[in-house]
């Protein structure tokens, strides 16, 4: 058993993103991170290295542009991206938007988001 404390879990910074890696030491099957968005923060359109790639949003909504087509991802939704297909995304919106991000395979580098 191992115990991963989310106060414990250090915060990475991409630019206006913060990321929390959430995935015990033990574990490498896939990797767990929080990502904090903040109004008006972008992530860079890039293509996926990882064969699955899911967000799940827990708090506000944020615009996803996946291969092109836009989604808006609202509290409770979750999107997967497959390996090769690009994906950026935008909080346009009023509030600070909090991700889930399960990528597959893992562990991950934090430059992996």
């Amino acid at each position: 058993m191992e115990l991963k404390r989310y106060s414990d879990a250090p915060v990475f910074k991409f630019g206006d993103l913060q990321l929390r890696e959430l995935t015990p030491e033990v574990f490498d099957a896939a990797s767990f991170a929080e990502v904090v968005v903040p109004i008006g923060a972008d992530r860079e359109p890039r293509v996926s290295s990882k064969e699955h790639r899911m967000y799940i949003c827990f708090v506000g909504e944020v615009e996803f542009s996946v291969n092109g087509e836009s989604i808006r991802l609202t509290t409770g939704d979750v999107l997967h991206i497959s390996e090769g297909e690009t994906y950026g995304f935008h909080n346009g919106g009023y509030q600070e938007v909090r991700l889930l991000l399960i990528r597959v395979p893992g562990p991950s580098i934090p430059q992996s988001l």
